[in-house]
């Protein structure tokens, strides 16, 4: 009887060890807590933790947080955000954060690879010893193609091989402004980004840096000829016509030479056969596209640049649009890149195309001397219709000159919005992030989102004609800050 009883009690050890094992060890994840800064909101929150490529994650934060939709956040108070923070065990992300499938294990390394840079982290994960996890698996996605590092790949290149392929960038500082980390670049992959704003990065395409030759490959011919004055010919030493701009616009005269020498490329967000972010049944009757809108902003910030002594060239071009006072601005897939030539239906074709003609153009003003150029790219985001966003900036994350001047035009909204919209602080953010239009722009990149175009009060910042030309204004004038 009593070695029935042993053998019961052994049997019993054993199936619970079996279903211990099978269950895995108990999560130890804390929820990640963050501090709101001044003027900051749900979006401007997440988008600093890389978090709002799911757009349900601004839903499960006021949820998570017990707050109504939309309310406002408190400066220094601190909020629980969907993402969860793994002890690291000191053997793997999968036994550290108890996941079994390694693509997904590869994701949340990527993912901690830039988060951590992004926030000034120690790059090396055992020092720190904490993984962070988004909740979200399209926040996941987003890491999904680039290249796995050593890591998790036991012959993947180093960090330094990769860095020997590729030339370096000086990085210049404001006195008194702590430069920015150059020796912890992610080279190699970069993400394309396109399709309707943040929303597009749910299914990113991985691409890498552009070699030289395949720059020579992927440019337009002819990248030179009749181009000496940008978008613009030359009437008088203070009198321009661009035709680009239309009836009513197209003569611009040279106010000041605040700009002089240098040069802008505005890129205008999709156009072609892509119209971007789209809102349908607008005020009942309409359908409005990301492109037309990005266009005329883009068109009326060209102009202005003109104005202040810049050389200015408009990449994407539609010559029966021009800039338009109208409320409705109707969709069309006649626009072509600067010279002419079809704008490619593929997404990676496109972006390949239209940064490839920034850059040869870019490479032909710096044997001439000019050593201040800048690529605009205008777009418009596609959030959820209750989620209101301000005009929020990228920079690129190696280059000093591009974060300075996105904090500068940030600046400029900043005081603007004091005058025209009292009634709540501005909330755009400033923040790094590695689109591919921003990666492999040779001019320093400033990536623009002007408001979210299925919220309705949103869309009257790019609607009323109006208000389309206060943003080109004001973005000007962050240009022209010394």
């Amino acid at each position: 009887m009593v070695n029935v009883r042993i053998g019961v009690t052994l049997l019993l050890c054993l199936a619970a060890s079996f279903v211990a094992a099978k269950s895995g060890p108990k999560s130890k994840a804390k929820p990640y807590i963050a501090a709101a800064g001044k003027g900051e909101g749900a979006y401007g929150l997440l988008r600093r933790y890389h978090l709002l490529e799911d757009p349900n994650n601004v839903a499960l934060f006021y949820r998570i947080n017990k707050l109504r939709s939309g309310q406002s956040l408190v400066a220094g108070k601190k909020y629980q955000l969907p993402m969860d923070v793994h002890p690291y065990d000191g053997r793997s992300i999968r036994s550290s954060t108890g996941v079994s499938d390694y693509d997904k294990a590869k994701r949340i390394e990527r993912f901690n690879v830039h988060f951590r840079k992004s926030l000034g982290l120690r790059p090396d994960l055992s020092k720190e010893g904490k993984v962070y996890v988004p909740r979200s698996e399209r926040v996941l996605k987003g890491w999904e193609e680039e290249t796995p590092s050593s890591a998790l790949v036991s012959n993947a290149r180093s960090e330094s091989s990769r860095n020997a392929e590729l030339p370096s960038r000086r990085v210049g500082k404001r006195p008194g402004q702590r430069s920015l980390a150059a020796d912890d670049r992610r080279r190699e992959q970069y993400l394309i980004a396109g399709v309707g704003g943040s929303t597009s990065l749910i299914d990113p395409v991985a691409e890498r840096r552009l070699l030289p030759e395949e720059i020579a490959i992927e440019a337009p011919e002819s990248i030179t000829a009749g181009m000496s004055f940008g978008s613009a010919r030359k009437i008088s030493t203070t009198l321009l016509d661009v035709p680009l701009f239309g009836a009513g616009y197209s003569r611009v005269e040279r106010l000041n030479e605040s700009l002089k020498n240098q040069v802008f490329y505005i890129v205008p967000g999709h156009g072609g056969p892509d119209p971007g972010a789209m809102a349908k049944n607008v005020d009942g009757q309409y359908t409005i596209c990301e492109d037309e809108y990005a266009y005329d902003v883009s068109l009326r910030l060209a102009r202005k640049l003109m104005e202040a002594g810049a050389r200015v060239y408009v990449i994407v071009e539609d010559k029966n649009d021009g800039i338009r006072d109208e409320k409705y601005l109707d969709c069309d897939t006649d626009e072509k890149l600067f010279g002419g030539h079809k704008i490619p239906s593929s997404q990676k074709k496109r972006l390949r195309q239209g940064i490839s003609k920034v850059n040869a153009l870019y490479e032909n003003y710096r044997k001439k001397g000019f050593s201040k150029q800048w690529m605009v790219s205008i777009h418009i985001d596609a959030q959820s219709e209750t989620n209101r966003q301000d005009v929020f900036f990228y920079y690129q994350s190696e280059s000093a000159d591009s974060k300075n001047k996105a904090v500068d035009i940030q600046n400029v909204f900043e005081e603007k919005y004091q005058v025209y919209r009292k009634s709540r602080e501005y909330d755009g953010t400033v923040s790094a992030r590695p689109l591919y239009v921003v990666r492999n722009s040779k001019p320093e990149p400033i990536f623009i989102e002007l408001a979210n175009i299925h919220n309705p009060e949103d869309r009257q910042r790019i609607l009323v004609p109006r208000n389309r030309e206060l943003l080109a204004s004001w973005i000007a004038e962050g240009f022209m800050m010394p």
